[in-house]
């Protein structure tokens, strides 16, 4: 997997745990991601969808009690590919625009994290 198809990406990282968001962080910069955010509710994880340039998102299920599906189907609207970094399991119940999205389990590591965003937001970039 190259880190080329991930350098330069702008990725909104949507997440309510501060040291879980720290990580994630320091795991994109290693990636030579651009960070947008970070978004802490759902309500600003809209705000940067609405105005931010980003080419994909990282979502928490749950931010402080509410479900990120709001920002999901946004992210659906504008065609921009996101992942769920979640500890909650599918269920039949979820929403179409987070149903069969692409999930990376709690806690991860950054070889996990880099083979996700790279089967979701890699692109040639020759």
């Amino acid at each position: 997997m190259s880190l080329q198809k991930l350098a330069g990406l702008r990725i909104l990282i949507a997440e309510d745990e501060v040291l879980i968001l720290m990580e994630i962080e320091d795991m994109l910069l290693e990636m030579d991601c651009t960070i947008v955010g970070p978004a802490a509710t759902v309500e600003e994880t809209l705000k940067a969808i609405r105005d931010k340039e980003i080419d994909g998102a990282l979502l928490d299920m749950s931010l402080h009690g509410k479900r990120i599906t709001p920002a999901a189907d946004a992210l659906v609207a504008r065609g921009v590919p996101f992942v769920l970094c979640t500890g909650y399991a599918r269920e039949d119940g979820d929403e179409a625009s987070i149903r069969n999205a692409p999930r990376l389990t709690k806690p991860f590591n950054m070889q996990s994290l880099r083979a996700i965003m790279d089967d979701t937001f890699g692109r040639d970039r020759t």
